[in-house]
């Protein structure tokens, strides 16, 4: 998906909207929570800068409660370093940059003070593309062998994953607003094959969000 296009087609959406529509963009930065790892396995994430854009729908519940639907387009990069071994000899070890498309439907509750909020609530997110380039190691009883890797990975990881939101932010009378959002994965992102040697601990997807909207006002 052409996100150029997502965010032309975003910006026309907003544009013949006749209540609290807005857009919304900024950058981003993904790591991974490292659940538990089994003897023998070591995992490392370094976040890496990605961005996203998106549209929004803000619905009024009062004076000071919303709730605000979005959909957005994300792209997230992570440089992991992994490892898995059997006794003392590593098996598998593989460090690369991963990156990933998304469109993600976050469903918020948000909570106003004057021109500052605070938000939350689960997002649901469908993975679009993924790649991974760098570096892969296998140690069989054949030998040992490296691999110089810049692959499409889409198949390697969880289509759908599920994850909880919380932010805030300031709202400006003009329209526009800057907020910072904090989103982490409930599921592994990894898709375990048998066949496939790799790591087969679980990697669950973090991520921060610094972003500029601007939401229209509505129209009398």
């Amino acid at each position: 998906m052409n996100p150029k296009l997502l965010l032309s087609a975003l910006l026309l959406l907003a544009g013949s909207a006749h209540a609290q529509l807005g857009v919304r963009a900024g950058a981003n930065t993904t790591t991974m929570a490292i659940k538990t790892p089994q003897q023998g396995q070591r995992a490392s994430a370094d976040a890496k800068a990605g961005y996203q854009v998106g549209v929004f729908y803000e619905h009024q519940m009062g004076t000071r409660f919303s709730v605000v639907p979005e959909l957005q387009f994300s792209r997230q990069r992570t440089q992991l370093h992994l490892q898995e071994s059997i006794f003392a000899d590593p098996t598998y070890a593989a460090g690369y940059r991963l990156s990933q498309s998304y469109l993600q439907l976050p469903v918020l509750l948000r909570a106003r003070f004057g021109s500052f909020y605070v938000e939350g609530g689960p997002q649901a997110s469908l993975q679009l593309a993924s790649r991974e380039v760098g570096t892969e190691f296998y140690g069989t009883l054949a030998g040992n062998f490296y691999a110089n890797i810049d692959r499409e990975a889409t198949d390697r990881y969880r289509r759908f994953d599920v994850g909880v939101c919380a932010g805030l932010g300031v709202q400006l009378p003009s329209g526009f607003g800057i907020g910072l959002r904090d989103t982490a994965g409930l599921l592994p992102l990894q898709r375990q094959d048998p066949r496939t040697p790799g790591y087969s601990g679980d990697l669950r997807s973090q991520s921060v969000q610094a972003s500029i909207s601007y939401q229209l006002r509505p129209r009398s």
